[in-house]
């Protein structure tokens, strides 16, 4: 069987469309109506309905689309393995929580790319939950998210550990103070919300009011101002220490410790530019947990 059939396969159930996966492709559309005739004469079995300009799975294209992606990701990871080499080089896309890209990657990131220019990398900000997903769905090569991540087809690759605060405006003297403000958050998913949430439960008060609010600036610009309080690893804290005028407070324990950890799919085939990255993101944030 022809490789680019199953290529053409994949676009078209993607796009729906003869016209559209041709244009995708850069394609005549009479090469792409060629290619999925050929593949479902050889296969013997017709592999789309085909209404009003609109291309439907039928059954049997349902159960051969898995195996096509399969196929061309196997593909793909067998021609990185051909040219992956001793030096980093190529495209590197990895993922991270804000708190994360906004700490502890960009040290990491601009020294990995004074060493490994050749390296193109690409950063993708979202909550865990998006960061997993994308992973599995192959998006992105790995991750920077909580932990721990307990599946059979992911590996943690590296663990650290972020200490939780809650940040309210300087004018506060106790927790207790700031129970009744709301609670500004990037992601009105995340971690850091469950932790504070169980620890209000857990002493007897009623669960915080949560506001989703774009960015941590932003929040940090709020409660400066005297509006709503949040819940961050440490190290954000300490990065904007001498910007802004907030005071933390810290989360009790076992609340206020959230692993962290970099995962990939198990089966990824991991290049030297991530392994390199990999192996340089542990080193420096073994020395940053030492000081």
């Amino acid at each position: 069987m022809d490789i680019n059939a199953f290529k053409v396969f994949r676009t078209v159930a993607v796009e729906s469309s003869v016209t559209k996966a041709a244009r995708r492709l850069s394609y005549v559309q009479s090469n792409v109506t060629t290619r999925i005739q050929q593949l479902e004469k050889e296969l013997g079995v017709p592999l789309f309905y085909r209404e009003h300009r609109k291309m439907t799975l039928t059954p049997a294209g349902q159960t051969l689309l898995p195996y096509a992606n399969q196929l061309l990701r196997i593909l793909d990871e067998a021609k990185t393995a051909a040219l992956d080499s001793s030096v980093p080089h190529g495209p590197l896309s990895i993922g991270a929580m804000e708190s994360t890209a906004a700490v502890r990657l960009p040290e990491i990131i601009a020294q990995y790319h004074q060493l490994h220019p050749q390296v193109e990398l690409q950063v993708l900000t979202a909550p865990t939950e998006v960061l997993i997903e994308a992973v599995f769905e192959r998006e992105i090569e790995g991750a920077f998210v909580d932990g721990p991540v307990h599946h059979p087809d992911l590996v943690d690759e590296l663990t650290f550990e972020e200490r939780l605060v809650l940040v309210t405006s300087p004018s506060n003297d106790r927790v207790e103070d700031v129970l009744s403000e709301p609670l500004l958050m990037p992601f009105k998913r995340c971690v850091y919300l469950e932790r504070w949430q169980r620890w209000l439960k857990e002493q007897g008060h009623r669960p915080a009011r949560v506001m989703e609010f774009g960015t941590l600036d932003g929040i940090f610009g709020c409660i400066e101002n005297g509006f709503g309080v949040t819940v961050v690893p440490y190290s954000v804290i300490a990065a904007v220490a001498n910007q802004r005028r907030v005071r933390c407070f810290p989360i009790p324990d076992p609340h206020g410790v959230v692993p962290a950890v970099f995962m990939r799919r198990r089966d990824l085939y991991v290049t030297t530019a991530l392994r390199t990255f990999i192996d340089f993101a542990r080193s420096l944030l073994s020395k940053v947990s030492q000081r």
